[in-house]
């Protein structure tokens, strides 16, 4: 006699008695730190899918982004996902490398200051960024992808526009739970005897910075190590830098131009700063949900 066996839908939600794991509404946001290249007017990257600890935004739907609007604290929400508290293990940005969200090509590319669209592509269609949150027991988090364009977007040789490798493309894009930030601003009062076109403030982690920031990494990246940075505004001389993870910091004031009048700025060197509040540039704390604000008075150019 044959043995028979009757299967219904119900046998695979077994209850196997072990309790499930709570998790907490999270939402996955861009932002942007800019670009020190005076040729480019806007940067645009096509987003096709977000994933954090294995688990995909549901829904998501094809979006082109502008990143050089997201810049000063401004977001982009990409969607929620549901997560465990802990450490993050994986975040994936997937990009579309042949057409934006409307059809048209190129998907990811550089609008130049004469209107000139330039294609970016990356070797991989995944980046898997290197940086870990922490995901805490509420449903207030907030991943907050920083694509810095800076350290995203070099020339090469032919003075075309490309990502960087995508190992260090993975280390440009900054990702933190704004629970854990806290924010830099500040104002230039007194711009000495600087006369740049450009002052961009690095904030490095305490300790981090060294004179080798100075010159270019094998990807012809300046100021590789640095945390975030931000343009000094030219009108108002202030700056902001968002989302910085609760820690020590220290910032750094560099002098750039476009010497050669080739739509490039080239390194002029670090200025020297000064801050009439009690707070040491070279050595500060941020807290998370905090602002650390400076009063800088700009001296004139250190020597390389």
């Amino acid at each position: 006699m044959g043995l028979l066996v009757s299967c219904s839908d119900d046998d695979d939600d077994v209850d196997t008695g072990e309790p499930q794991p709570d998790t907490y509404n999270t939402e996955v946001y861009l932002t942007d730190a800019p670009i020190d290249n005076a040729e480019v007017d806007a940067v645009f990257i096509t987003v096709t899918g977000v994933s954090v600890n294995g688990k995909a935004i549901e829904g998501f739907e094809k979006t082109t982004v502008n990143l050089s609007s997201l810049q000063n604290g401004e977001t982009e929400l990409l969607g929620d996902v549901e997560l465990e508290s802990g450490t993050t293990s994986e975040i994936v940005l997937s990009l579309d490398n042949e057409t934006d969200a409307s059809g048209e090509a190129p998907a990811n590319y550089v609008l130049t200051s004469s209107g000139e669209k330039k294609a970016l592509a990356t070797s991989s269609a995944e980046i898997s960024i290197t940086d870990q949150v922490e995901i805490k027991e509420n449903d207030d988090n907030e991943i907050i992808l920083d694509f810095d364009l800076r350290k995203s977007i070099v020339t090469n040789s032919a003075g075309e526009f490309q990502f960087v490798s995508d190992s260090e493309l993975a280390h440009s894009i900054r990702a933190v739970n704004s629970i854990n930030a806290g924010e830099i601003t500040g104002t230039v009062s007194d711009f000495g005897s600087t006369e740049s076109e450009t002052i961009v403030v690095f904030a490095y982690e305490d300790g981090a910075y060294s004179e080798d920031e100075t010159s270019a990494n094998g990807e012809g990246v300046l100021f590789a190590n640095a945390t975030a940075s931000s343009k000094i505004n030219e009108s108002s001389g202030e700056f902001e830098i968002h989302f910085i993870e609760k820690g020590d910091y220290e910032l750094h004031f560099v002098s750039f131009s476009d010497e050669d009048a080739d739509g490039e700025l080239e390194l002029d060197g670090e200025v020297e700063a000064t801050t009439t509040s009690e707070i040491d540039l070279l050595g500060f704390s941020v807290d998370a949900d905090s602002e650390v604000n400076f009063d800088i008075l700009l001296v004139g150019l250190l020597d390389l």
